[in-house]
C-alpha cells in the first residue's frame, strides 16, 4: 500500500523519493539514558539514525546510522535483515546498549 501511495506524487527530478519516517524513543533502566530512534520506511527496507544526548559519550557515537558500519566492527555486530522493521530496531536498541555500556560508567541498579 505505501509503494502505490507515495508514486502517485510528481516528483521533480529522478531519483526525489518521499518516505515516511518513525519516531521512538529508548530508555535504558541501568544508566537512565535516553536514546532517539528515527526510523526510515523504505519500500523494501528500514533505516535508522539513532540519536544520543549524553555528554559521557564521544561525539562520533552521538549520531548512529544504520549504515555506520565502523561502529558495527568495532562492537562486533553482524549484518541484519534490512527488511525487517523488528531487526531495524533491535540493531538501534543494541547498538544504543553496546555504546552505553562502554562510555556511561556509573550504570543503576533497580
Amino acid at each position: 500500500m505505501i509503494k502505490i501511495f507515495f508514486k502517485d506524487f510528481n516528483y521533480k527530478n529522478e531519483g526525489d523519493y518521499l518516505y515516511p519516517v518513525e519516531y521512538y524513543q529508548f530508555r535504558q533502566a541501568s544508566t537512565h539514558n535516553t536514546f532517539k530512534v528515527e526510523l526510515l520506511c523504505f519500500d523494501d527496507r528500514y533505516d535508522f539514525h539513532l540519536t544520543i544526548d549524553n555528554e559521557a559519550i564521544p561525539s562520533n557515537y552521538r549520531l548512529v546510522t544504520s549504515i555506520s558500519f565502523e561502529i558495527y566492527e568495532e562492537f562486533g555486530f553482524d549484518p541484519y535483515d534490512f527488511s525487517s522493521k523488528h531487526a531495524t530496531l533491535q540493531r538501534a536498541i543494541d547498538m544504543a546498549s553496546a555504546i552505553a555500556k562502554k562510555y556511561c560508567e556509573n550504570p543503576i541498579n533497580q
